[in-house]
């Protein structure tokens, strides 16, 4: 439920409906945000400040943000460490993405490498501001030779967690050859554990003490006692199971996952691109997917590709929603599974991609991106389709208008528009100007989640239809 929470309240970010810092200014702006917010379970007033300075190709965009509960007390955990001074920058950047020289530590919004087979779109992002995590993405272009990486969490630089570096050089003209490596150290380092003593939230017992500490005062009361029904019998006796449960296994959970990919592309004029490129994860599949990718205008774009993957072997695998599916509670609700689980159990693959964007005189923008695979061998595995649609009106358009978008998405199922499976989110989102440098925003949105484990959706608990409202401050 956490997770989803962090996502409901993260969207507006990560789907560049309304970026709060998309917009990188000339000099200095800043925004002053009085809103409600959902984190760790319950409603917090948000009051936020964002301000962005721009000074050459330096950017540097904060994030100064108070959370009060309905007694009035602030967040303290944002507040209460060393490290929480470092949360409050949302990035530092120089230059731009296409520039000879740009780097960008913080916040990462939208990282592929190449043509994206392993990597597409990731976000460390998605669980912010509940979870914040300080990354770094860098692009160096020297002549015919390109590097390219990223690091998802300097926190975990020690396992090391999420990382991916690509090169790439131009031989025989114009054809272009890229090698990738990305790597996981630790997928279980994405556990949450808010009160630091190893057992994740999922199944801490003692969410306010440290339950290893915990078990350690029953099991001793227990022996002293002759009589184990006197501790049976008191109200919150965690129960012989609980008591006898290996709680260090969390501490000591260790998965990893590697990965390598090849990608060869030549541009047979200025707007147009054939490529095709191809991944391996160590121990598992492969898969490959030759593309084209057409740009015959500033208004129109697109792309297509055909896929065949192999048996253990998932395209675009640490994709937008990574973080959230990088561990996992099992249907279960026992167990802890990581996203590799999805590597073992995948089956042989083929179908085809495509996306377009079109703008229309800068008024009206669409994107959409559309994926069809079906099992090599029907009988043992269901369809997988996935989409992704947006539709956003310009602000100068409407008077008073500042932004307009509605948004759908769902993916890996066997039948698009069920609307209601785990993996579908939609909304609409308004900016309304109503006086001089006061914005109105508001966000309709709704998720889905599979409560029970039971692979659907039912219920009113396990839809979740949220609206937020935020009164947003231009300061220049």
């Amino acid at each position: 439920m956490k997770k989803l929470i962090s996502l409901l309240v993260s969207l507006p970010y990560l789907l560049n409906i309304s970026p709060i810092f998309a917009a990188e200014p000339q000099k200095f702006s800043t925004n002053l945000g009085i809103g409600a917010v959902s984190m760790d379970g319950q409603i917090w007033q948000q009051f936020s400040l964002r301000p962005n300075f721009s000074i050459g190709k330096l950017g540097i965009g904060l994030d100064l943000s108070f959370y009060i509960d309905s007694e009035g007390n602030i967040r303290e955990q944002d507040w209460d460490e060393t490290r929480d001074i470092i949360d409050k920058i949302y990035y530092l950047r120089w230059g731009k993405k296409g520039d000879p020289f740009y780097v960008r530590a913080g916040s990462l919004e939208n990282v592929s490498l190449g043509y994206g087979i392993l990597v597409k779109r990731y976000s460390n992002a998605m669980e912010y501001p509940d979870v914040r995590r300080v990354g770094l993405e860098f692009d160096i272009q020297s002549g015919d030779i390109q590097v390219e990486g990223f690091l998802a969490n300097f926190r975990e630089f020690d396992q090391p967690g999420l990382l991916g570096l690509r090169a790439s050089y131009a031989f025989l003209g114009k054809l272009r050859l890229g090698a990738t490596f990305v790597q996981d150290g630790n997928l279980f380092s994405g556990l949450k554990d808010d009160d630091n003593d190893f057992v994740p939230n999922e199944f801490d017992r003692y969410p306010d003490n440290n339950d290893i500490e915990q078990q350690t005062r029953w099991n001793a009361l227990s022996n002293q006692v002759n009589d184990p029904t006197l501790v049976n019998g008191l109200v919150d006796y965690p129960g012989q199971e609980w008591l006898q449960e290996d709680l260090d296994r969390y501490h000591t959970a260790k998965e990893e996952i590697r990965s390598f990919g090849l990608d060869l592309s030549y541009p047979i004029f200025s707007k147009l691109d054939i490529y095709i490129q191809w991944a391996q994860f160590q121990d598992f599949g492969n898969g490959y997917a030759p593309g084209v990718r057409f740009r015959p205008s500033d208004w129109f774009e697109m792309g297509f590709e055909y896929r065949d993957y192999q048996d253990q072997f998932v395209g675009e695998f640490f994709d937008q929603s990574y973080d959230l599916e990088r561990v996992f509670v099992s249907s279960t609700g026992n167990d802890l599974l990581t996203k590799r689980e999805k590597l073992r159990t995948a089956k042989a693959m083929y179908g085809v991609y495509a996306d377009a964007k079109i703008n229309i005189f800068n008024i009206v923008e669409f994107f959409a991106a559309y994926t069809s695979l079906k099992p090599k061998d029907s009988e043992e595995s269901d369809n997988s389709n996935s989409l992704y649609a947006q539709l956003s009106i310009k602000p100068k358009v409407i008077p008073k208008l500042v932004d307009l978008a509605a948004y759908y998405q769902q993916n890996n199922v066997d039948s698009l528009f069920e609307m209601k499976t785990a993996s579908t989110f939609h909304g609409a989102y308004l900016g309304y100007k109503i006086g001089d440098d006061l914005n109105l925003r508001l966000h309709w949105r709704t998720t889905y989640v599979d409560q029970n484990g039971d692979g659907q959706i039912s219920g009113d608990n396990e839809e979740v239809k949220t609206f937020s409202l935020e009164t947003v401050f231009n300061v220049w």
